[in-house]
């Protein structure tokens, strides 16, 4: 077998007609001009010319002579004249056409619809939601000849998508995204050219495009409303294996809702009809993470049945239960002072900075992930379908925590500054030591109800689409929800001694106590933290569209269409902070007027955490006192409400609620002609959309509050694709774009962080970011399975969103006129620039003898730079787009044969802003640069069952923060390496 495919004769090429109907893109006229000759050479000429895929071995071809077909004529036409005479016969393989030997006379060519621009195959996702080598012809012989699946066919699927579509667009398919050792849908995202992610305790969990973070997603075309805050989908908890496809559309379409600066992201669910008419597969795989030294499990399964390809049936599940930690150093910020000698000289240095804490963290965290998603497909007539679809996710998160805290102050001995005025060692005296256990869970619960209806007559089809999104979620997330906040007992005193100069992940320190810093019995309560972030978030949206089929020269069809959506999105972030004194009389068991830790019911120090950072360089404590809280216990003793708005005071300043409709109309004209012998195809059309948002709240516990605003935007685009030759395609696009601020920044709450005297407030009169983007790629499809892309983008940015900070007094909370919070809220800024290039290239190397002819590889590189109204406040330079590393890249190298498959993936991303941070806190706050090295491995023991692995976080890599100069660190976070191994069957 393996010799047979290394001498396959193939050529590959996309039909690129833009919203044509499936006969009109079989009608599609090329110019041919091929003479009579043999096989070997005449099929692959003749695919080149008509830009549709062929395959055929070359024993098929042996002794095989085309007939000559030349002049102006329809691809299937055309194809019946170039096989006239021969015994080869066609078989459909996905998007492409396999020849084999026949004994019948050829089947018409016309007999295989060619799919028009931006309309998947049906066929693309049965190759790829199949098992290797179970997606052949019809024909067992065939089989033996023609291998189009596993890592190359889910390739070339993406090829296919890419190249038909009507605008600029990236696409990872099923086969890719369940090749790929991905936790989540995130991680699968962030293999496509221009996704970057962000990590939230080893999982991926919020992307940008392109260094945008204002990306739409939806979930079949649909918006993705989730649990999140500003109503953002937690992709953490859903799970890869549900998805068909992924497609990222960079450039928009005036039927495209609204909403994206980036791109859309749409993330395509499996279809019944689309797969063989059973299709039954499961996966059963065990999960070890090396930090928390745990084995866990994950499954998943999928049932799909057909019935006479009218109706189908799709349910699956995935479910995983794991336990993981993380380990974690945290300054806690660093604070300017004018009391700290950094010289040596006797007399204190004025603007110095200091960090805040040390704090060391260990995350103990047992996880729940649960992933449902069914499809109901009906097809009455040929022209007429019918789809029910259903999604829902929830993520279980029991979080332990130990917060080992020593804070200092600014009694220094023997303190040294850097030239940046950083204080990076020195001994403190009279520091608070504070060993605290957090109980700090996280639920995120979604769901999403979809249906579509489309009919597509012989002039009009007509098609609308109606969905309900609710996502609610409750998340304590690190260092929030319950702790008791202990300090040591009266004479206890800590000195404590750092050296942030060594450059590690956590600084070295040494703490001198006159107590024995490890026995609870030592320490006695300050007061309770008790808070919580929820969120309830709901919406529903509609559509209707209609595409008119013309006969107007080039003009193809117009399509008209309007769509409504209403989003709700509610949150709230109560904090109650009871200080020991207002606990004496219920917790003072033996009247000593203090609260000792055997006085604190459901607290338990039992140091059975490891120990901290092990293995990492560095002279710090390892073994801290850890343990365990119940905070159900805790508020039961202490007769405490559970932290809500109406429970709590001030509880309701917090809440966020916002309304926000949004109504679309537009008009599209859709165009195909030849510039010479070259076919070229676009699109144009404008989209107007006006927005209506009511951001509710309270100023006060009994004060109510409400903002009113409208948007109106008239949205025009364009989009352009010129065929240069079968296999070299130029796109260009540009358009204009909004997209919304969060739901989160436009409420009119305020949420303050009491223990750090720190707080941000909403903005109801933000305006959507807005933009004038210009795109273009060079696409050559060099071979099977292979391509060459260049991308270029500009996007010019009328309107930002900024942070600013400033000093608040907030009655109720600050004690005096000294005792402000610093308060962070978003503005309206100025306008700024976001520009960049993109690379990508993949190849399956059959050129290569065997057997590294199963090898290939993937690569891409995104370089982006933006000019923004951010200006740095201590060095007053300009700033860039948060979230935005200038360099990232992806390599990902790969091995298939029929029995080995096997993938090394490797993602890196350059340093990024995380956010404008004041002069007086240190500065603004970067991530550092990070990569990761990822791998999967499938042994096929039959052609229905296989043994997989994946291994994450190989390098165990570890995430660094810092704020303006990089010795001021400010977190450390190391994850577990993760495991997962078993078997998989696809019946």
């Amino acid at each position: 077998m393996r010799a047979s495919r290394a001498h396959f004769l193939a050529a590959s090429a996309s039909l690129a007609w833009s919203m044509a109907s499936p006969a009109e893109a079989a009608a599609q006229i090329r110019r041919f001009d091929i003479p009579a000759q043999p096989a070997r050479t005449g099929i692959p000429l003749f695919a080149r010319q008509a830009g549709i895929e062929i395959l055929v071995s070359a024993p098929t071809a042996e002794g095989v002579t085309i007939s000559d077909v030349k002049g102006a004529m329809d691809v299937s036409q055309a194809l019946e004249r170039l096989l006239a005479g021969t015994d080869l016969v066609m078989v459909r393989v996905g998007s492409a056409i396999v020849l084999k030997r026949g004994k019948a006379g050829p089947t018409p060519a016309a007999a295989f619809t060619m799919m028009p621009a931006g309309e998947p195959d049906p066929q693309e996702h049965e190759t790829a939601g199949a098992a290797p080598d179970d997606i052949v012809s019809s024909d067992h012989q065939a089989a033996q000849d023609i291998i189009v699946t596993g890592i190359r066919g889910s390739l070339q699927q993406s090829i296919n998508v890419k190249r038909r579509a009507s605008n600029i667009v990236d696409v990872i398919t099923a086969q890719d995204i369940g090749k790929l050792p991905d936790q989540n849908v995130a991680e699968s995202m962030s293999r496509i050219t221009g996704v970057q992610i962000t990590r939230r305790e080893g999982d991926g969990s919020n992307f940008t495009v392109r260094g945008i973070s204002q990306n739409r997603l939806e979930i079949n075309g649909r918006t993705f409303l989730g649990p999140g805050a500003g109503g953002s989908a937690s992709l953490e908890s859903i799970s890869p294996e549900i998805i068909g496809s992924i497609v990222v559309s960079k450039s928009p379409t005036a039927d495209m809702p609204e909403g994206a600066l980036g791109a859309t992201v749409n993330l395509k669910t499996k279809r019944p009809l689309d797969l063989d008419d059973l299709v039954i597969s499961g996966r059963l795989q065990g999960a070890y993470t090396d930090q928390a030294d745990h084995l866990g499990y994950r499954g998943s399964a999928l049932v799909s049945k057909n019935f006479d390809d009218r109706f189908g049936v799709l349910a699956s599940i995935a479910y995983s239960n794991t336990h993981t930690q993380g380990q974690s150093f945290d300054s806690g910020g660093w604070t300017r002072t004018d009391a700290i000698d950094g010289d040596g000289d006797g007399v204190d240095d004025p603007g110095l900075f200091r960090p805040n804490r040390f704090m060391a963290r260990i995350y103990d965290r047992r996880e729940q992930r649960l992933t449902l998603n069914s499809s109901l497909q009906f097809r009455p007539a040929d022209n007429w379908e019918i789809i029910l679809d259903g999604t829902y996710s929830r993520l279980k998160r029991e979080r332990n925590s130990a917060n080992y805290q020593i804070l200092f102050n600014n009694n220094d001995v023997d303190a040294v500054a850097d030239e940046h005025g950083t204080v990076v060692s020195g001994t403190f005296t009279g520091v608070t030591l504070r060993p605290l256990i957090y109980d700090e869970p996280t639920e995120f619960r979604s769901t999403n109800l979809g249906f579509s209806t489309k009919y597509d007559g012989d002039v009009l089809t007509m098609s609308a689409d109606a969905s309900y999104s609710k996502g609610k979620g409750t998340d304590g997330g690190p260092g929030a929800s319950f702790t008791y906040v202990v300090v040591p007992r009266a004479g206890n005193v800590t000195n404590a001694s750092y050296d942030f100069s060594g450059g590690g992940p956590v600084p070295n320190l040494s703490l001198d106590t006159n107590f024995d810093r490890n026995d609870p019995a030592q320490y006695q309560l300050a007061s309770i933290f008790d808070g919580d972030n929820i969120t309830n978030n709901s919406g529903y949206d509609g559509r209707v569209d209609f595409d008119i089929r013309t006969d107007w020269g080039l003009l193809s069809s117009i399509q008209v269409g309007s769509r409504y959506e209403k989003i709700k999105f509610y949150s709230e972030s109560p904090q109650s902070v009871p200080s020991a004194a207002s606990l004496l009389a219920v917790g003072d068991k033996n009247g000593d007027g203090i609260i000792t830790v055997d006085e604190m019911p459901g607290l338990n120090y039992d140091n059975s955490m490891s120990s901290f950072f092990p293995g990492a360089s560095g002279d710090f404590p390892r073994d801290l006192l850890t343990g365990t809280v119940d905070k159900d216990v805790a508020r039961d003793a202490f007769g405490l409400p559970i932290p809500r708005a109406d429970t709590i005071p001030l509880g309701r300043v917090s809440i966020r609620d916002v309304d926000q409709d949004t109504l679309a109309f537009y008009v599209r004209a859709n165009f195909k002609s030849e510039v010479g012998s070259m076919p070229i195809t676009g699109n144009a059309g404008v989209r107007y959309i006006s927005i209506e948002r009511i951001s509710s709240g309270y100023l006060s516990d009994t004060q109510a509050t409400a903002s009113k605003s409208r948007f109106d935007y008239w949205l025009p685009s364009a989009n352009l694709s010129l065929e240069l030759s079968p296999s070299l395609m130029f796109r260009a696009a540009a358009a204009k774009v909004v997209a919304r601020p969060s739901l989160n920044d436009v409420g009119v709450s305020f949420i303050p962080f009491i223990v750090a005297r720190t707080g941000s407030r909403g903005n109801p009169a933000l305006r959507p970011f807005q933009a004038t983007q210009y795109d273009a790629t060079l696409e050559w499809y060099f071979a099977p399975s292979s391509a060459l892309t260049l991308a270029g983008f500009y996007k010019d940015v009328s309107s930002f969103t900024i942070n600013t900070t400033r000093p608040e007094f907030v009655p109720g909370l600050s004690t005096g006129p000294d005792d402000l919070f610093q308060i962070t809220q978003p503005v309206n800024g100025k306008s700024g620039t976001i520009k960049g290039f993109e690379l990508a290239y993949q190849h399956a190397l059959r050129f290569l003898p065997a057997p590294f002819d199963n090898l290939g590889i993937q690569a891409n590189y995104t370089f982006v730079d933006s000019k923004t109204p951010l200006v740095d406040e201590a060095t007053q330079r300009g700033l860039p787009l948060p979230g935005l590393s200038k360099h990232s890249y992806n390599l990902i190298g790969y091995y298939e044969d029929e029995l080995l498959s096997f993938r090394v993936a490797y993602i890196h991303r350059s340093k990024y802003l995380q956010g404008q941070g004041s002069a007086a806190s240190g500065g603004s706050s970067y991530m550092q640069a990070r990569g990761q090295l990822d791998a999967s491995a499938q042994i096929n023991l039959t052609k229905t069952v296989r043994l997989t692995g994946e291994a994450i976080n190989l390098t165990r890599s570890v995430e660094r923060q810092h704020l303006q100069d990089p010795a001021r660190l400010l977190s450390s976070l190391r994850e577990d390496r993760r495991f997962f191994f078993g078997v998989a069957a696809t019946f």
